[in-house]
């Protein structure tokens, strides 16, 4: 889920969808504050809005222990999506419901909560058919009519004997066709075997127990899901009372979707104040040190000082330019801003391009770059990301590389992609760091062989733009012996 600047829950695109949901959703910070609540939750309290409700909250003790986030906590201690739990509420009128509670406690990178997301389903219904399933006599199903749910009678084996009742038009099953057939032949083997296993449990404990399972519709790629009573009806004999939940399963689905969706939003944020307060602070400080050193010293430097200090001015200018694109480049690929353009492209003349950029910090430390790769090799893939990712792998290899070396990049035309690498005989690097370069949610750099500055960004931008095209990235290496950057672009996008 996203959030938006005023604490609802949602992107534009998905609040009508949330506003739509038959079951109650809720936000809720560790503070207590009820910062959303949707439509179908406002009317289940009888309330007459958002504003209604939290102004119910500040009178309504008995309602205000209803959100009480102690009760969320312990729902969640387990640092995972905790299981539905029934309790009761109680409306604007006083009248009381038994609501099934899904929570969801949805943690920064620190893994600290920050609110609690909830959605819960009115199960009062439900509640009072248990009763009457206990309370009735065994021969008077005529109460059983009047309920929502089917009801059926099975035998101990499994065997439909009977329908209490017709409420089978939201259903897809023609309940006159079950008498007299077996759970076998009217469900898959998986939730045939299931039920059978209920029946025997019920018959064995005499209490209701329940089940839940999903069954195709007849439309592609689209489940029923199904929740599933059993009790004792008489002497090895079952009652099922079988009720159709797919709506409340894909909004669980959905909360979960903008769950996971809302902690990858959070990682990213977490990494780009991470390299704004630092990685980008950093040289900007330096430049700032570097000029007022000139502005303040000027008549008293030599002019080997000056030359000095401008250099490294203008190499922090560098660091910082290329950092600045990484940073575009990576925030407009997390948005989904960035397009997907692939169209055939030569890449002997995009190296070209990248070793003519490169070419000055490559011949400060007299590195040799080698384009192996063959004229007139085209690919057909997004030239601009292509270009991103080999001038950060060529960038990297240069500054792993010490004075004298070499960066040589080829490619092979393989049966369904190309494979391309990036080799140079630098300082190589450690079994440990190669799992933190490519790791999505760790930011790892270190100091070149001239002591140049890095952020760790630009591989991971690599490897997202690789991903686009169907590819995937590795690395060998061997400490004190260079290291090779291996990706893949598929011949098919």
């Amino acid at each position: 889920m996203k959030e938006k600047n005023n604490g609802t829950i949602g992107s534009i695109q998905n609040e009508n969808i949330i506003e739509n949901f038959s079951l109650g959703i809720f936000r809720i910070t560790v503070e207590g504050a009820l910062t959303f609540a949707n439509s179908s939750l406002i009317q289940m309290l009888g309330f007459s809005s958002q504003d209604d409700l939290i102004a119910g909250l500040e009178t309504n003790d008995e309602l205000r222990n209803c959100f009480s986030v102690e009760k969320y906590s312990a729902h969640t201690r387990n640092n995972k999506l905790a299981e539905p739990v029934e309790n009761r509420w109680v409306k604007k009128n006083g009248q009381s419901l038994l609501l099934k509670e899904h929570v969801n406690a949805v943690k920064n990178g620190s893994g600290h909560v920050l609110y609690f997301d909830c959605m819960v389903e009115n199960v009062t219904e439900l509640a009072i058919i248990e009763k009457l399933i206990h309370s009735i006599q065994v021969s008077d199903y005529s109460i059983l009519k009047a309920l929502p749910d089917l009801v059926f009678v099975l035998s101990d084996s499994g065997v439909f004997l009977e329908c209490k009742n017709g409420n089978y038009q939201n259903l897809f099953f023609n309940t006159r066709q079950f008498k007299g057939r077996s759970v076998n032949g009217v469900f898959p083997k998986e939730t045939a075997d299931q039920i059978l296993n209920i029946i025997n449990k019920a018959l064995l404990t005499g209490e209701v127990e329940t089940i839940e399972f999903e069954l195709g519709s007849g439309v592609p790629d689209e489940l029923i899901f199904f929740e599933a009573r059993f009790v004792i009806s008489e002497y090895e004999k079952v009652l099922m009372i079988l009720r159709d939940i797919t709506i409340q399963k894909r909004a669980e689905i959905q909360i979960q979707k903008f769950t996971e969706e809302l902690k990858h939003l959070n990682a990213t944020k977490d990494k780009f104040f991470s390299i704004i307060s630092h990685d980008l602070r950093s040289p900007i400080n330096g430049l700032l040190g570097y000029a007022e050193i000139l502005s303040n010293e000027l008549n008293n430097l030599d002019k080997d000082e000056i030359r000095e200090f401008a250099m490294n001015i203008v190499e922090i200018s560098k660091t910082t330019n290329s950092l600045l694109t990484n940073i575009l480049d990576w925030s407009r690929v997390q948005s989904g801003r960035i397009s997907f353009q692939p169209e055939m492209m030569d890449v002997w003349k995009s190296i070209d391009r990248i070793f003519n950029l490169l070419n000055p910090s490559a011949s400060n430390k007299n590195i040799s770059l080698i384009n192996t790769v063959k004229k007139e090799t085209y690919i057909y893939a997004d030239e601009n990301m292509i270009h991103s990712i080999l001038i950060n792998l060529t960038g990297n290899a240069i500054k792993f590389t010490n004075n004298g070396g070499f960066v040589r990049l080829a490619c092979e035309e393989k049966e369904s992609h190309f494979h391309f690498t990036v080799t140079d005989n630098g300082i190589g690097i450690s079994k440990i760091n190669i799992e933190k370069l490519l790791h999505p949610e760790i930011i790892f750099s270190s100091n070149g062989t001239a002591k140049e500055k890095g952020t760790g960004l630009g591989l991971l931008l690599c490897k997202e733009f690789i991903e686009k095209h169907s590819g995937r990235i590795w690395i060998e290496s061997e400490e004190g012996r260079g290291t090779t950057f291996n990706f893949t672009i598929a011949k098919e996008q």
